[in-house]
């Protein structure tokens, strides 16, 4: 039952899809040209194509009228050094933070005797060192105890 219902509801998705792509894509409804309005040839209004330069206050007057301490004029931009140092300074303190950094690994002496490894060798074909483990003839392996352990 599942299967089929899958079946079916992949079909009409893809029905959807397909039908969709067909047709074409309005965002708004078409404006209709009114052709009995008419626009009348005199008018108030005046053209205006250019206003010239407008002296850069894009963000409003800054309230004062000459040049302050501090600033500088340059092509019509206004800046106070002063802030520009102080934001160097303190994206260079933010970029330059310690990081932390994981310390590494520490590898230790395993602490047997190396005498140890040298009387399990000895005495056991299957030792192995590593997990200081011998193999019996029967059973699963076991530690090897010697008198330098």
């Amino acid at each position: 039952m599942k299967k089929l219902f899958r079946k079916v509801a992949i079909a009409a998705l893809s029905a959807a899809v397909v039908g969709s792509s067909f047709m074409p894509a309005q965002a708004a409804m078409p404006s209709v040209v009114n052709p009995a309005a008419k626009i009348e040839p005199k008018s108030d209004l005046i053209e205006v194509r250019h206003r010239g330069y407008r002296r850069g206050y894009y963000h409003g007057h800054r309230g004062y009228r000459h040049h302050r301490p501090g600033y500088r004029y340059h092509d019509g931009y206004w800046f106070p050094l002063a802030a520009f140092g102080a934001g160097a300074l303190i994206g260079g303190a933010i970029a330059a933070q310690p990081r932390y950094v994981e310390p590494a690994p520490a590898y230790r002496a395993s602490g047997l005797n190396p005498r140890h490894y040298d009387w399990c060798h000895a005495r056991y074909r299957s030792y192995d060192a590593y997990s200081n483990t011998f193999q019996p003839y029967h059973g699963p392996r076991q530690t090897c105890y010697s008198p330098y352990y």
